[in-house]
């Protein structure tokens, strides 16, 4: 047992608190509290609970909590070492027997001292449930920021928030989307719950006066518990999800609008002031991250992407190409590797100028994003040459795809076009295959180049797969090519 100091300098031990031994009578609202807090009082002692009602609340919870109950209230009256008894029941004839019927030792709690308890337990409930909601609201706010701080890939910043967000509030769908001032944009940064073809929807204009801007302009969470019921409501793409209730909050970052967190659902409902604190909790702690993740990304990229074009560098296509290199060997892959020219380019610069050849070379740059999958890899190879990595797959599988680029470049309305020989801006292809027609980087960038000098060589707008071996001559004669022309 611990001990404590006395006033002399000595120790003495701790007094022990005696236990109350107590009786609830009573199954109704008032004894169901009593029986649930008093209960954890590690100095009472519940002796007993009665009611005539075996159904009633706290006739329940007290047999869950192995308290001994019984219909008939006298059989707890006589119990040994009893000190009170709590009459809940509001019942003046029970309160009159009770006076008469109680030993002297045992004091009676009943009327307006039982509803005192009674209404200061309430306060004491309350009191618990604020504390435990804080906690849970602090841990979880504090995982959330562990699970962010530990990342600097913006991608996974983003589905972290977002999962988190949708967890803590209950909800099935939500997005977080990010807001680029200069242009007055947002952008899907990342989405749950709803249709690949939504997040495929990259940018959309701040409407004035639409839901975006009112939320933009808010520093709290705004709830919409009925989308049907906001007339302002106008988003067609939400509208066609299926979505009926939201609640979002603006990411802001040392007073800059970063973005917006939303959370959804496919129902009417109105959200607690619970999951109402986590949202803003949560965006508070992410805005941060993400802005600083975003800058560190637009720093990188800003790196290993063409100016002009917002393709990838020189530099950095080169660096892919290795590593693909590498990875295909050590895998057992193929890929394919296009060069591309704008054709007569030179003499559109002539005729228009530099600035009008920058905006063809920018919308080539366009079309080549448009019509490639996601997993290749696309870069400004040097003035008006384009380079495709195209991972694990060959020049037989991919050709439609190739020459449907060729054909999109071809029917594009680019200004001053019809200056052009043909009437139209065009473009020649030529596509290497590893291993096929070359095993390590030089070689494939060879073969790659020559079938491109072959597509030019022959009659420009056409696209020229390479057939020479990995292990042919590297200085191919004209007739090495028979690949395939448009």
């Amino acid at each position: 047992m611990p001990v404590i100091p006395n006033k002399k300098g000595g120790q003495r031990d701790q007094e022990k608190t005696p236990v109350i031994n107590i009786v609830i009578i009573g199954g109704n609202k008032g004894g169901t509290t009593l029986v649930e807090l008093l209960h954890e009082d590690p100095n009472t002692n519940i002796l007993g609970v009665a009611d005539e009602n075996r159904v009633a609340p706290a006739m329940i919870l007290a047999r869950r909590l192995k308290i001994p109950t019984t219909t008939y209230y006298a059989k707890l009256l006589s119990l040994p070492k009893l000190n009170f008894v709590i009459d809940t029941t509001g019942s003046k004839e029970i309160r009159s027997d009770l006076a008469r019927c109680l030993p002297e030792s045992v004091e009676l709690i009943s009327g307006p001292a039982a509803r005192f308890m009674w209404h200061h337990l309430i306060q004491r409930v309350k009191r618990k449930e604020t504390l435990e909601e804080m906690l849970f609201q602090y841990q979880s706010i504090y995982d959330l920021g562990l699970k962010l701080t530990a990342n600097q890939n913006l991608a996974r910043i983003l589905f972290y928030t977002l999962e988190d967000a949708t967890r803590l509030t209950n909800t099935h769908a939500g997005a977080v989307t990010l807001y680029d001032e200069r242009k007055n944009q947002i952008y899907f940064g990342a989405a749950k719950g709803f249709s690949k073809g939504l997040s495929r929807k990259t940018r959309w204009k701040v409407q004035k006066g639409g839901l975006t801007s009112m939320i933009l302009n808010s520093r709290e969470p705004v709830i919409v518990s009925d989308v049907h019921q906001l007339s302002s409501f106008d988003n067609p793409m939400m509208l066609n999800e299926g979505v009926r209730s939201l609640m979002a909050s603006p990411l802001i970052a040392e007073g800059r609008i970063v973005g917006i967190l939303y959370v959804s659902d496919f129902v009417v409902r109105k959200f607690t002031p619970r999951e109402i604190g986590l949202l803003s909790l949560a965006s508070g702690m992410a805005a941060n991250i993400i802005d600083k993740a975003k800058m560190l990304e637009t720093a990188m990229l800003s790196s290993i992407t063409d100016d002009l074009t917002g393709l990838y560098n020189h530099r950095y296509f080169t660096q892919c190409l290795a590593n693909e290199v590498g990875r295909a060997e050590r895998y057992r892959l193929n890929f394919v590797l296009v060069m591309i020219d704008i054709d007569d380019f030179k003499l559109y610069n002539d005729t228009h100028g530099h600035p009008k050849g920058n905006v063809v070379l920018r919308q080539v740059a366009g079309i080549l994003r448009d019509h490639c999958r996601a997993i290749d890899v696309i870069a400004r190879f040097g003035g008006e040459e384009f380079s495709i990595i195209m991972p694990e797959t060959t020049s037989e599988k991919v050709f439609p795809v190739i020459d449907r680029l060729r054909k999109e470049v071809s029917l594009f309305p680019f200004e001053g076009r019809e200056r052009q020989p043909g009437g139209c801006v065009t473009i020649s292809m030529g596509v290497a295959t590893y291993p096929a027609n070359g095993d390590e980087l030089r070689l494939l960038i060879e073969r790659a180049d020559a079938a491109l000098y072959e597509a030019k060589r022959h009659k420009k707008n056409c696209v020229v797969v390479s057939d020479i071996p990995a292990a042919g001559k590297e200085k191919m004669p004209d007739s090495g090519h028979r690949g395939i022309k448009r």
